[in-house]
């Protein structure tokens, strides 16, 4: 890549207003074969999108390593927490306090789903010494525990559907039934009137 001297002449900026370019820099590729790889254009792309959405909206967006230790997270919290619940309840027949378990136990083994204490893979390894539907190589495992996190968030959203639908029924059964009740008025108010 090159970078053009600045010119004394005048020159126009983004947004159409003029500029002096005495100070100006501009890169510029040298030839269609630019010397950095497609993986670093790649990177400072995602950094300036990064930027530009923080600037924007105020919010960071999580890169694929981020994304991936979050889904771990979340998969090791509920995996350990259902094993833990069915024991509890085989044990001496009680609910697992979920709350307890995702707020405090889990967070002070683990930390946040979002902001794990421990590598991903040594997260992912010791779930799979735990759990033998989890491959024993890192790698895998982690693998396994996004896959796991999918399913799971997969009937979450189904069991919510279903009790938005259910509570959709519930109100139109609600509204059937006052527009009978409304039916039955107008039927007393024409036996009273014919008396």
């Amino acid at each position: 890549m090159t970078t053009a001297k600045a010119r004394t002449n005048m020159a126009r900026n983004g947004n159409g207003t003029a500029v002096k370019a005495a100070n100006i820099k501009a890169t510029i590729p040298a030839s269609p074969t630019a010397k950095a790889t497609v993986e670093d254009q790649a990177i400072a792309l995602l950094k300036e999108l990064r930027n530009a959405v923080f600037k924007e909206f105020g919010v960071k967006l999580q890169v694929r390593n981020q994304r991936i230790a979050t889904k771990v997270g979340h998969a090791s919290r509920e995996k350990i927490g259902l094993d833990i619940a069915a024991q509890v309840k085989k044990k001496n027949g009680k609910k697992l306090d979920w709350n307890r378990w995702n707020n405090k136990v889990f967070i002070r083994l683990f930390g946040a789903p979002d902001a794990l204490k421990h590598p991903t893979e040594v997260v992912a390894l010791a779930l799979a010494m735990l759990y033998d539907t989890i491959d024993l190589t890192p790698e895998q495992a982690i693998a396994d525990l996004v896959e796991f996190n999918r399913q799971s968030l997969e009937k979450r959203n189904s069991f919510n559907n279903k009790e938005e639908d259910e509570d959709d029924e519930e109100l139109e059964d609600l509204d059937e039934d006052e527009d009978d009740e409304d039916e039955f008025d107008d039927e007393d108010e024409e036996d009273d009137s014919l008396e």
